[in-house]
């Protein structure tokens, strides 16, 4: 998509958003409190999600380059970070930091206390620590290893990702600049053929980690993003260390942003990790994730927000309320089945206006996202039609419409590892709403169709369809009792 092309698609973008900012103010709707509501959240959502993401997009153009130079006079810890995950996907994770070109020293940073590890570590050369206190999880095991380690830059993995051997040759030039603070490189799974979960989930990434994550470094805004990073040492003792948290990736990032440090996107698949693999691990990492990142919205943005370059002050809200999506989806889904099993004449034309607004928007939404992926998607990736990644994101709605509410009500939630292999149970109240919700729908299409006395809004039928498809999809693939099989190797190095 070129510069020119991208700003006519946008032009046209923001044109469906007015349009569909029409309909609120037709026929003195935001007499009601409810719409009132509505056209906040719609304002909100298509204000700050849409028009962000599309200038991100046409940011894409002034991301940032530099020149893969050897950095000299700099020493490298790299931190695994390890809490009773299998053997064999730590070892993997520790052989391919161990070999990766350049001077470093690799470390196991071990929660779990787990002698087997210590006896991998010390085999394969690699440090090992452990600490006493558990607090703040993986942000207080990273803050631990500070404290015992000296190298200038500190590289984090999560032990699902493993680095290529020329990760620190194509990353660590970014640092030859004084006011570099941390350095993010790209996330990319390749266990995307270990099922239809693991699948959507590594093609749900696509758009955050290529088109949008390459417009945030063009408006001097990329994000750490938990592994894969490269960090300061003086940038991360300036503000404390790894700030803990749900989120700590994201408090981290905009905690170094409002002290000044710049930041750097690499978008290259240097270190590829595992996407969930089930459908517990998706709604794990999505619960986490949710939950975190609407706290860090609802505190620590409004924090930091006058210490913040205007560009992060654009980008930040963008990342933080992604997981809007399902509160939206929750309303259309909820006022849809209110229309076909409710709804009087009045109400059903209101929402067939509503729709004739609502659509062109959905519509110019899912082609500028599409061409902006065809553009800027890295070579290696899959060439998707988006219908997986849609299918999984929106049966995940109830689990972001729970995590936005508990984040408004302050309530906690702990922290939670994502599975990396298949855990082959799933309670089943966590699919109860999609599931009560798509049978509804289906009887309301029927009951609509068959017993309703009055016109036909084909508008209306025709959403609750399109609300039907990607559900009908998820199930096929995803009801209980499908298998993944993991593809991580046995653990070959160490002995019981």
């Amino acid at each position: 998509m070129s510069e020119i092309r991208g700003i006519i698609l946008v032009i046209l973008g923001v044109s469906a958003l007015v349009f569909y900012y029409r309909w609120w103010f037709m026929e003195e709707r935001l007499t009601s409190p409810w719409l009132v509501v509505g056209f906040i959240v719609a304002l909100f959502y298509g204000g700050i999600q849409l028009m962000g993401n599309w200038l991100m997009y046409l940011a894409t153009h002034y991301s940032s380059k530099a020149s893969l130079q050897p950095v000299d006079n700099l020493s490298v810890d790299v931190f695994v970070t390890a809490c009773g995950e299998e053997h064999a996907l730590i070892e993997r994770a520790l052989l391919a930091c161990c070999a990766m070109r350049g001077q470093h020293k690799t470390w196991l940073l071990d929660d779990g206390h787990d002698p087997v590890l210590a006896r991998l570590a010390e085999q394969l050369g690699v440090g090992y620590l452990t600490r006493q206190e558990r607090k703040h999880a993986k942000a207080g095991n990273i803050n631990a290893a500070l404290a015992r380690t000296n190298g200038d830059i500190v590289v984090i993995f999560d032990i699902d990702h493993a680095p290529k051997p020329n990760f620190l040759e194509r990353s660590l030039s970014h640092f030859a600049d004084p006011e570099i603070g941390f350095v993010q490189v790209m996330l990319t799974f390749e266990n995307d053929q270990d099922g239809w979960v693991a699948q959507a989930a590594a093609e749900t990434s696509y758009d955050f980690y290529n088109p949008t994550s390459i417009g945030a470094d063009g408006v001097k805004s990329a994000t750490l993003i938990g592994t894969n990073a490269l960090i300061r040492r003086e940038a991360l003792n300036s503000i404390g260390g790894y700030q803990p948290g749900l989120a700590e990736d994201l408090e981290t990032s905009i905690a170094l942003h409002a002290a000044g440090w710049r930041s750097a996107y690499v978008s290259e698949p240097l270190a590829p990790g595992y996407a969930p693999p089930d459908l517990a691990a998706w709604f794990t990492q999505q619960f986490k994730w949710a939950r975190g990142v609407f706290e860090s919205l609802l505190t620590a943005y409004p924090r930091y927000f006058s210490r913040l370059r205007s560009g992060q002050r654009l980008f930040y809200p963008v990342r933080m309320t992604y997981y809007w999506v399902g509160l939206i989806t929750c309303i259309h889904l909820w006022v849809t089945l209110i229309a076909l099993l409710g709804g009087n004449s009045n109400f059903l034309a209101a929402f067939q206006q509503y729709l004739i607004h609502f659509l062109p928007l959905s519509g110019m939404a899912l082609i500028i996202r599409i061409l902006a992926l065809r553009r800027w998607r890295h070579w290696s990736l899959r060439n998707n039609l988006q219908g997986n990644p849609i299918a999984l994101v929106y049966a995940t709605w109830p689990i972001y419409t729970l995590a936005w509410f508990m984040a408004l009500l302050r309530i906690p939630l702990g922290f939670r590892p994502t599975p990396k292999t298949h855990t082959g149970s799933l309670n089943v109240v966590w699919l109860a709403p999609q599931f009560v919700s798509f049978l509804f729908l289906i009887f309301g299409l029927l009951y609509h169709l068959f017993s309703y006395g009055g016109p036909l809004y084909l508008l209306v039928l025709a959403f609750a369809c399109a609300q039907a498809v990607p559900q009908v999809l998820f199930f096929r693939h995803c009801l209980p009792g499908k298998v993944v099989v993991s593809r991580i190797k046995p653990m070959m190095t160490t002995s019981p």
